[in-house]
């Protein structure tokens, strides 16, 4: 009797395991140290099994930062979709960018704190048109914050909207190192209850965008 064929649930299930898998040991080895014939034997399959469903490590790595952005767009859009006031938006949204950091930290890690490929190093690739598509994925979720932030200026009358963006990443400076203070465990050695203060930093980073 002939293979049976994989369904498409199967084949997503699979692709899933080994990117969880690639997380991992991207996490643990850094990108150099990730390498197919690492990977396989670590979910239980020869290397060359990999290839069944993507065609080169770079074709992983490029998949795990696109789902990691999406994870991120879909807290982002689901905790704020409902919130009209733009600064409350900007509270919540804030909020579920920390808590992301916090509960999906191995895929926060590659998407913004290791030192890995992005998007640019692959143009003139055969990744190019990956790369562009979690680059577009990842300013996604900038654009929420921006396009909040912009509402938040109209309200408090600032005439100067092409700032929005420096706005932004004074936010994510604030917000990014929340997360990476905590996740590292410094904030252990800075606070004897790190937990504890976690809201007050992020009402912290949130003040300068609190309407006059």
């Amino acid at each position: 009797m002939g293979r049976i064929p994989r369904s498409e649930e199967d084949i997503n299930n699979k692709k899933t395991e080994i990117l969880e898998k690639a997380i991992e040991i991207i996490e643990s080895d850094g990108y150099e140290g990730f390498s197919i014939r690492k990977l396989g034997p670590a979910i239980g399959v020869a290397p060359k099994t990999i290839y069944n469903y993507f065609k080169n490590k770079d074709e992983i790595y490029l998949h795990v930062l696109t789902r990691g952005f999406e994870l991120l767009y879909d807290d982002l859009h689901q905790c704020s979709n409902h919130i009209d006031d733009p600064y409350e938006k900007l509270v919540a949204m804030t909020e579920a960018y920390v808590e992301f950091g916090f509960k999906k930290s191995n895929y926060y890690d590659i998407m913004l704190t290791l030192y890995v490929p992005k998007a640019n190093d692959y143009i003139g690739t055969p990744q190019e048109s990956l790369a562009l598509n979690e680059l577009q994925t990842a300013l996604s979720c900038a654009d929420l914050f921006i396009k909040t932030i912009e509402r938040i200026d109209v309200g408090n009358k600032r005439t100067n909207l092409n700032e929005s963006q420096i706005r932004f990443t004074q936010l994510l400076i604030g917000m990014h190192g929340i997360v990476a203070l905590k996740n590292n465990t410094i904030l252990d050695y800075l606070h004897e209850n790190p937990d504890s203060i976690i809201d007050h930093l992020i009402k912290g980073v949130l003040k300068p965008y609190k309407p006059h």
